[in-house]
């Protein structure tokens, strides 16, 4: 009993990295009407560290060849703060919640966001009792800005 209380502990999310992760904002790279249902999921910055553009870049070629494979419409967007100074390239699927959480874990991802009819819901890719439904829709936190030429996310 004590190792089912120490593992669902140790894969909480920590309430500064949650509230992080719920003032994320989204760059659509797609018209905004394709980011109504599905996961949203980085590809990016595996285990909440910053990695290279090089590193991260491999890792997007390869999970998005994986993506591919899935009878799901890829869809890209950024994941990052209001101005997208932070941003981290992540893809929308269209897929049930446990697949998304699946997905989200194997690429070591420690949250993912997902979208049912625009509503927006944090989850903790370890542990789903771990989430957070926000008030607004997706719409409201879709930013068409000027891309800065710096990217905080990266190293």
């Amino acid at each position: 009993m004590s190792n089912i209380t120490t593992n669902a502990k140790n894969q909480h999310i920590s309430e500064n990295i949650w509230l992080l992760y719920k003032e994320a904002y989204f760059y659509p790279l797609m018209p905004i009407h394709h980011y109504k249902n599905g996961a949203i999921i980085s590809v990016w910055n595996t285990h909440g560290h910053q990695l290279s553009r090089k590193k991260n870049t491999s890792l997007q070629q390869k999970y998005i060849a994986l993506l591919s494979r899935l009878p799901s419409t890829i869809k890209y967007l950024y994941g990052g703060n209001h101005d997208m100074s932070y941003r981290e390239l992540s893809v929308c699927l269209d897929l049930p919640l446990t697949l998304a959480q699946s997905i989200s874990k194997r690429y070591n991802q420690r949250a993912f966001y997902y979208l049912v009819d625009g509503k927006i819901t944090l989850y903790n890719s370890h542990n789903l009792a771990q989430f957070y439904t926000f008030n607004d829709l997706i719409t409201s936190r879709l930013r068409r800005v000027t891309l800065p030429s710096e990217n905080a996310a990266l190293l």
